[in-house]
């Protein structure tokens, strides 16, 4: 079954960025991986000249007020390395094992992957990228730390041990100070003999490989955790005007797309200082190790393991509780087939899991993820970005209603069931740098990843059907609009309501006291559900020129990024 799945991201022009306000973002149809997600920049950049260019660079740095403050993070200039506990949505996604199963020649749970790409209208030099590279790794801890620890608790006091007491070797980022890797170490090239289109085909098999590519736990404890491939014609090491396409991919844990975007910003710009001027005279500031999640939104020393229940409130109960009553919708996450698949949604699925069995015994099915690219031109988005204004909805929420729609066309499995309506609950993915204390403020290569749901329908089968064959009617316009508008009306509920900080604090107690990878793997392998939890989802990378671009040396504020 297909999951599918929209995102939105920024389009760029040449080198020296100066884009269009109205130029939002191309979005891109695709299925959805259990190991992780996708996310595409489709750019042209040209790298013939140095851009002019001014940075931020940030008076304050949240990791230098967490390096002092919290104890799961410990950090000196005069130390040998940093290092930090890994919080609760990393450890989902490095991910923490299971020993139980280990023990009995299980394999490793897979990681879950973070693909980009970015394509440039020019080919750097190897060496000139190789220096920007090793920049990078000197720059952001997390591209030059490895993983110790194995996370295992003291013991497990359930019967189907699956509840966790104490911690005594937790798993831990160490970065040293003193950069161990060269560029050799994650840059991978791939010459390509053909023209333009033999180089699109070769970075999209890159990338929908590396999305299923669940391995990089097994290279955890060496690091490093990420690596770049650039894709370019023919076989010279030298800079060219040939096209080109850098693919970076990495363990999730350490990074999330708005990161990215700051790290492939440097690296650009770096490269395009290099090769203008022989190096980069206004090299980045050193970060200090990123904080986790739970800090930058619950603020410092309030995680579960610092309050326990005592973080616990009346409005968190209530959110655990708003959740819980979601099943009683209904929500569709299987299309339609002869054995009417539960979607393992079911009070039997659910205890079947929790005693440590998937929820209609083990699929034989070999989930893998099927992409595809598009883009749209500057005139289309424009003309999204004004329909949208127009109706008082973003374009993630437009996005969120033709998710759902497209996603109604699919539901019936191919029989068609005149008159059948459907609720749909629809993953919409976070900055969640962006809620709560909002300590973190990008500055360095991190997972600040989250989400909310939205319960959407019902929905007649085949609405998208309907609405592409008279996009212009009055019903058809009324649809997609109140759908964006419900999904803006539930976005606005949850983070008024404080649904952010209940969401992080909630996963922050499950994953402390539980073995949640655990379940993770149980739901994912499940005959019921196929693995899927949800109807459709959208993830906004958001407005990429209105980031803040990397600390620089002698820089006093941070401003937008400026390369293309």
């Amino acid at each position: 079954p297909i999951h599918m799945y929209a995102w939105t991201v920024t389009e760029f022009g040449p080198v020296t960025m100066k884009a269009s306000p109205s130029l939002i973002g191309a979005s891109i149809l695709c299925a959805y991986s259990p190991q992780g997600h996708a996310f595409t920049t489709p750019s042209s950049r040209k790298l013939a000249s140095r851009p002019s260019r001014s940075f931020d660079v940030s008076s304050a740095s949240a990791a230098t007020t967490l390096e002092v403050e919290d104890e799961s993070s410990t950090s000196t200039p005069n130390s040998g390395s940093q290092s930090r506990t890994l919080c609760s949505q990393e450890l989902l996604m490095l991910p923490r094992q299971y020993r139980p199963k280990l023990d009995e020649g299980n394999p490793l749970f897979p990681s879950m992957s973070h693909v980009s790409v970015t394509t440039l209208s020019a080919t750097p030099s190897i060496e000139a990228l190789s220096d920007a590279i090793e920049i990078a790794m000197d720059t952001h801890p997390l591209l030059r730390c490895h993983v110790e620890g194995d996370g295992e608790p003291d013991e497990r006091i359930d019967l189907f041990k699956m509840v966790r007491r104490g911690e005594p070797n937790p798993c831990t980022f160490v970065a040293p100070n003193a950069n161990p890797f060269k560029a050799t170490d994650v840059l991978e090239v791939v010459s390509i003999e053909g023209d333009d289109e033999d180089l699109r085909r070769s970075w999209q098999e890159n990338f929908n490989n590396g999305i299923d590519d669940g391995s990089w736990y097994e290279s955890a404890s060496i690091g490093p955790l990420w690596k770049l491939t650039l894709h370019r014609l023919g076989n010279e090491t030298s800079s060219s005007d040939s096209p080109c396409a850098l693919l970076f991919s990495s363990n999730h844990a350490i990074s999330d797309q708005g990161s990215v975007n700051v790290l492939m910003d440097q690296i650009i710009s770096d490269v395009a200082s290099i090769e203008s001027d022989g190096g980069v005279s206004n090299k980045p500031t050193v970060q200090g190790m990123p904080m986790a999640m739970e800090d930058s939104v619950l603020g410092l020393n309030n995680r579960w393991s610092d309050v326990q229940t005592g973080g616990i409130e009346v409005d968190t109960i209530k959110y655990v509780a708003g959740k819980a009553a979601e099943g009683f919708r209904g929500p569709v996450i299987l299309p339609d087939t002869d054995e009417e698949a539960s979607g393992g949604d079911s009070l039997a699925g659910a205890l079947s899991t929790i005693s440590g069995k998937s929820a209609g015994g083990e699929s034989k099915v070999q989930r893998r993820t099927t992409l595809q690219f598009r883009n749209l031109s500057e005139q289309t988005t424009s003309k999204l970005l004004q329909s949208c204004r127009a109706n008082g909805v973003s374009v993630t929420n437009a996005l969120t209603a033709a998710m759902s729609l497209t996603a109604t066309d699919f539901i019936d499995g191919g029989c068609e069931k005149e008159g059948k309506k459907r609720n749909y609950k629809v993953l919409q993915s976070l900055d969640m740098r962006r809620f709560g204390e909002q300590l973190d403020k990008c500055e360095t290569v991190a997972c600040m990843a989250g989400s909310n749901d939205l319960m959407l329908g019902p929905l007649p089968d085949r609405s998208g059907e309907a609405f592409r064959e008279e996009p212009d009617s009055a019903e058809s316009r009324q649809l997609f609009w109140n759908l964006a508008k419900e999904s803006k009306s539930q976005t606005e509920d949850f983070v008024d309501s404080g649904g952010p900080t209940h969401a992080v604090r909630v996963f922050d107690f499950a994953m402390s006291i539980s073995d949640m990878n655990n379940l993770v793997d149980l739901t994912a392998k499940s005959n019921d559900s196929l693995g899927r939890a949800y109807s459709a989802g959208v993830s906004n990378n958001g407005v990429y020129e209105r980031q803040k671009a990397v600390k620089r040396d002698g820089e006093k504020d941070r401003v937008a990024i400026q390369t293309k």
